[in-house]
């Protein structure tokens, strides 16, 4: 499902207009909520519901401009429903296999890695061959692009590690909640370091998509939303939402002092 994933997700990109791929993206969060409600029995009430579309429609504010954009495909269509599906899979068995079998972030991405690696290495320099026009191998690798090649690898390393981090502690409603604080941050240090023009639109996203962050945080505590097997969490796959609590408020809080930060920067 992993490797799906990954597949799915680039070749969205590839395919669709950039719009269109960041809808995709959003409607993981729905997708997931579905899954953790039908398989694992966890129960949203409104306003959390509301918190989540929130995250979301800020999101959107800030992202998604181009939709109508460019021509999009009935194969289109369905790699985005794909890499839907298989990334929101994806981040529900990650936390739950962890929480199974008592395994650290590391363990599991050591015993997964390898197959992934070896599963997207077979077909990977064909199918780049047909995208592109040339095969991999008769490119000059020169020294600063082993360089690149190398920082990238080690980036890529750091995320998954975090990535298995998160989905071992919280859910993976949460994760995705905290995960857009990656956009809000992007552009932020965009503005801040790049110059890069801060319009309206971006400044009414990212502030729609923090309070959505903020409410969540609250509404997910324990007592405000109840799971039908509210005293075996453990026992579903799901966590405590204490858990998810604190991780929303600390990227609510981390987006916030990054605005300040970015506001102090850009006076001086």
């Amino acid at each position: 499902i992993a490797v799906i994933s990954i597949a799915s997700l680039n070749m969205s990109l590839l395919v669709n207009p950039v719009g269109l791929y960041q809808v995709a993206k959003l409607l993981i969060i729905p997708f997931v909520c579905c899954v953790e409600a039908i398989g694992y029995g966890r129960r949203f009430n409104v306003a959390t519901v509301i918190s989540i579309t929130t995250v979301v429609i800020g999101v959107a504010i800030v992202t998604v401009n181009d939709v109508g954009v460019g021509s999009t495909t009935i194969l289109g269509v369905i790699i985005a429903g794909v890499s839907v599906a298989s990334s929101g899979l994806q981040q529900i068995l990650c936390g739950a296999m962890q929480r199974e079998y008592k395994l650290q972030s590391h363990q599991l991405l050591a015993a997964t890695a390898p197959v992934q690696g070896t599963m997207l290495l077979i077909p990977g320099p064909f199918i780049d061959a047909v995208v592109s026009g040339s095969w991999i191998g008769d490119y000059f690798l020169t020294t600063p692009a082993l360089g690149v090649l190398v920082t990238s690898c080690a980036i890529s390393v750091a995320v998954n590690v975090s990535q298995f981090m998160c989905l071992g502690r919280f859910s993976a409603v949460t994760f995705q909640v905290i995960g857009h604080t990656k956009t809000v941050l992007v552009l932020l240090i965009s503005w801040l370091a790049l110059g890069e023009n801060m319009s309206t639109q971006k400044l009414l996203g990212m502030a729609v998509a923090v309070l959505g962050m903020i409410a969540y945080g609250y509404f997910v505590t324990p007592g405000k939303v109840q799971s039908s097997n509210a005293g075996s969490e453990h026992g579903n796959g799901l966590e405590p939402e204490s858990k998810d609590s604190a991780a929303a408020a600390a990227a609510a809080g981390v987006v916030v002092t990054a605005a300040a930060a970015t506001g102090l920067g850009a006076k001086h």
